[in-house]
């Protein structure tokens, strides 16, 4: 009887474990602002709970560092820019992109409005902030190409992240680089009227943001990683539908955030989903042109050195079929 029990009792243990869901950690790329509660919406939807997924979400401290925490295995997916991923993988970190989640460029020039200045020819001459190192700040040289400019047509004022945003506040600049769906809003909400020219319609485009996983994680449980896309695709189409929703199930992770401003970074992120190579594809798919162009642009402009192809950086085939 005893062991006929503890028999009973093992294979209802078994049973278990073999539909228990896997424990997944999510590192993003920054702090939570509006472009993250579509995740956390997922969450409170039971999508990835529908998925087979326990989700954990951690909040980040910059691409560059979830890229890390992926490699080192803290975290089984991490959001970072397609930059970021390509610098750390040719630098040998395991990294490889599986999703993309935000395939048009954030990175933007912001023109305030009572300059006068309506396009890029009428900054030259002028002078903008930006931060030393920052992103759009390295390939910024290729708008200018792109667009017949000179390269010192403009100039910059060179700063840190938050006297930059403060030069241009106190109209010391007419122009600042922003992130179109983060930045350009904070300026509006503090009251300068903004004009926002993004790198995309200006001709360059570079992968935003995108689900990061290591190459073992995909080789060796494929599986989970095609479940957990589909759980943020459901997460993001309910994001879609309704913003409000969205923002809410993130207020409740971070109640500190500004709400009427989260809801406007959800909304301009949303914008920049669909890669320009592909408006009529699903959400997470990506564009070979669009690594290809970042892979160039960072050999050209970031000093990057690396014989690796633009194809060893990112896949579509966990996607959904």
């Amino acid at each position: 009887m005893k062991r006929t029990l503890l028999a009973a009792l093992l294979m209802l243990g078994a049973a278990g474990a073999a539909h228990a869901d896997d424990a997944v950690t999510f590192r993003l790329n920054w702090l939570i602002y509006g472009f993250h509660t579509p995740f956390y919406l997922g969450v409170e939807k039971g999508f990835y709970k529908q998925n087979g997924i326990d989700l954990t979400i951690g909040e980040g401290r910059g691409s560059g560092v979830a890229v890390q925490a992926v490699a080192s295995g803290s975290d089984t997916f991490g959001l970072a820019d397609g930059g970021s991923i390509i610098a750390g993988a040719a630098k040998g970190a395991p990294a490889r992109a599986v999703m993309g989640i935000m395939n048009s460029s954030p990175y933007a020039i912001c023109v305030r409005k009572d300059s006068g200045i309506t396009t890029l020819k009428g900054l030259e001459g002028k002078t903008i902030s930006a931060t030393s190192g920052e992103a759009g700040l390295n390939i910024f040289p290729a708008i200018l190409s792109h667009n017949d400019m000179a390269p010192d047509a403009i100039t910059f004022l060179r700063v840190d992240a938050e006297a930059k945003l403060v030069a241009y506040l106190q109209n010391r600049v007419p122009a600042v680089l922003c992130g179109a769906e983060n930045q350009a809003l904070i300026l509006e909400d503090k009251g300068v009227p903004t004009l926002v020219l993004s790198y995309p319609k200006l001709g360059v485009n570079t992968e935003g943001l995108a689900i990061v996983a290591t190459p073992d994680t995909i080789e060796k449980k494929a599986d989970m990683v095609r479940r957990f896309i589909r759980a943020t695709q459901m997460s993001f189409e309910a994001a879609i539908k309704d913003p409000e929703a969205s923002v809410d199930a993130g207020m409740k992770a971070k109640p500190s955030m500004d709400r009427t401003l989260a809801l406007k970074q959800l909304n301009a992120g949303l914008q920049l989903i669909k890669s320009p190579h592909g408006p009529d594809q699903p959400i997470g798919w990506m564009a070979a042109e669009d690594w290809s162009e970042t892979l160039a642009l960072m050999k050209q402009y970031q000093d990057l050195h690396t014989d690796m192809p633009a194809t060893a950086f990112w896949t579509n085939d966990l996607l959904p079929k």
